[in-house]
């Protein structure tokens, strides 16, 4: 049996075959435009920025997150709004300043200069008639020669003339008495006169083994009752 064909439905089976074709051909051009992405969990770079991309053929692709190993530091895109955009400095973090630590400086006590006490204080005396230079030592127990080594002799021996007796200074020797030196005069000669011994007289006046004695100079001896 022979079959007719009309001539419409082989125009339409040509046009439907040419719309295929164009079809066929604008999916390759537009599919070998597109990157091929794997199947599963990769990691990709995504705007200089590295990202975990989920891909399935059938299922769109989508950004999982960013790896763990990314640390996002740059401030300048959305969210606080600070920051100078693309490849701005990281905010920085204030840091409280530093007390210094006060240095303790310690106290200088000045440490005492030792009291220099003089062997011969002076004593004002108005010279009466018939003072002598022995007769006013022997009053004020000082000696001839230690009044003339502070300038007086004979001739300021006159009545009413007033003068500087030099004597030996009380505080020259706390807990006994001063003793002005003869000539003549030696431990052992003194220690006699004054009833004492010699190494008594030594240890008053911090004598060792050597020591001297100058006329006119003063030591100390015990108070004598």
């Amino acid at each position: 049996m022979r079959i007719r064909t009309d001539g419409k439905v082989i125009l339409l089976i040509m046009l439907l075959a040419i719309i295929l074709a164009l079809g066929g051909a604008l999916a390759a051009y537009y599919l070998s435009g597109r990157p091929l992405y794997p199947d599963g969990t990769y990691e990709t770079t995504v705007d200089d920025t590295k990202v975990l991309v989920s891909s399935n053929p059938k299922r769109t692709v989508r950004i999982v997150s960013t790896p763990p190993s990314q640390e996002v530091i740059d401030n300048g895109g959305s969210g606080s709004g600070q920051g100078g955009g693309e490849g701005g400095d990281p905010t920085p973090v204030p840091v409280p300043p530093l007390d210094p630590t006060p240095v303790v400086v310690p106290t200088l006590v000045p440490t005492p200069l030792p009291v220099v006490v003089d062997q011969v204080v002076f004593q004002a005396y108005t010279v009466q008639p018939g003072d002598t230079l022995y007769s006013i030592s022997n009053k004020f127990n000082t000696t001839i020669a230690l009044m003339a080594r502070y300038g007086i002799d004979a001739t300021d021996i006159v009545p009413g003339n007033v003068i500087q007796i030099p004597v030996g200074n009380p505080a020259y020797c706390p807990g006994s008495q001063p003793y002005v030196v003869r000539a003549g005069d030696t431990l052992s000669s003194i220690a006699r006169k004054c009833g004492t011994t010699v190494e008594t007289l030594k240890q008053l006046n911090g004598f060792g083994e050597t020591y001297r004695l100058d006329e006119t100079s003063v030591i100390c001896v015990p108070v004598q009752s």
